[in-house]
């Protein structure tokens, strides 16, 4: 997790060669961000001079995390395909470490009923011994696994995706009752160590913080992750904070997490304006607008921009408000 200020070193990174390629002439000539390609073959190092280059490194970083696959995390199903998850080898291999060869062995000596009464009561001795389940620590572990499954406890989850440099994931266990922002940024402000320098590249961030169950095996569906694979703004804690209790607490169910990026200059990105060009967009971004408040009232009074300038960046902002909308609606 790492905010970017005015003369502050941010490193943004790649995980393949290709991408480095992509990236590197724009990331060197990005005004007043002073980028370098640093050598290790995938970190690019920003030094924002001003205001306007910060938010510069800001939309660079979101263009290349939003339409880059390379930076992507991906979730890989923890269920082999075609195995039923109600069938006794489904039960087992949802349970880490137990592999598909013990829960196929496990399968041939007991029914799904029997296996589910056994889990249930806490029968640890005789899970032990059934094939392929192999002694009681296994064993134990499958009962703790639905034990955990039950106890509906929640918990934010960071961790960097190389923990063999970083140390263990910082997790936080949350309390629904209590105030869920106040927890969210503890919980923030110690995920930062993961973003410490390492022998791999220096001060890349942690990846997503995701909010899983008592396992913590796997991020839980319908909720949203915060802190992404490069910069945040402060404002997405409260942002994720509230979405957390509309999720957990209200129960409402999200078809997106887009709601949760803080977007400033997206629109120059996606939209060509005649008449504005580098400096004006800079004067833009240096503002602190946000992209649903590019209005022709709010643009005007930024200094150097004229009115001509600010009507087109409004009318632009305001058509692609306009095309979400309808994207949304069908």
């Amino acid at each position: 997790m790492k905010e970017v200020a005015p003369g502050v070193p941010v490193h943004f990174s790649f995980y393949s060669p290709s991408v480095k390629v992509q990236v590197m002439y724009p990331a060197e000539h990005l005004p007043g961000a002073n980028g370098r390609y640093i050598g290790n073959g995938v970190s690019i190092e920003f030094v924002p001079e001003d205001a306007a280059a910060v938010e510069r490194v800001r939309e660079y970083v979101w263009h290349w995390e939003e339409f880059n696959e390379f930076t992507a995390i991906r979730k890989i199903n923890h269920l082999r395909r075609g195995v039923c998850p109600e069938g006794v080898e489904g039960m087992l291999e949802r349970v880490r470490g137990v592999d598909r060869r013990a829960a196929a062995k496990a399968a041939e000596a007991v029914d799904p009923d029997e296996l589910r009464l056994l889990i249930d009561e806490g029968e640890v001795k005789d899970l032990a011994r059934l094939p392929g389940i192999g002694g009681e620590k296994r064993a134990r572990a499958v009962v703790e696994f639905y034990e955990n499954e039950r106890s509906g406890r929640l918990f934010l989850h960071a961790a960097n995706r190389n923990d063999r440099f970083r140390g263990a994931p910082v997790q936080t266990e949350l309390d629904l009752d209590d105030d869920l922002e106040e927890q969210v940024w503890e919980h923030a402000s110690r995920a930062r160590r993961l973003g410490d320098p390492d022998p791999l590249g220096g001060s890349e961030p942690p990846g997503h913080t995701t909010v899983r169950d008592a396992n913590l095996l796997h991020p839980i569906p319908m909720t949203p992750s915060l802190m992404g694979r490069g910069v945040f703004y402060p404002e997405q804690v409260e942002i994720f904070a509230e979405t957390l209790k509309r999720v957990l607490v209200d129960g409402e169910r999200l078809a997106g997490v887009g709601d949760l990026r803080i977007q400033r200059g997206k629109i120059f990105h996606t939209t060509k304006m005649s008449g504005v060009g580098m400096k004006t967009r800079a004067r833009v971004l240096a503002s602190g607008l946000l992209d649903d408040e590019y209005t022709f009232e709010n643009l005007v009074g930024i200094p150097g921009l004229r009115e001509a300038q600010a009507r087109t960046i409004a009318e632009a902002s305001k058509q692609a408000r306009a095309a979400r909308t309808e994207v949304r609606v069908s």
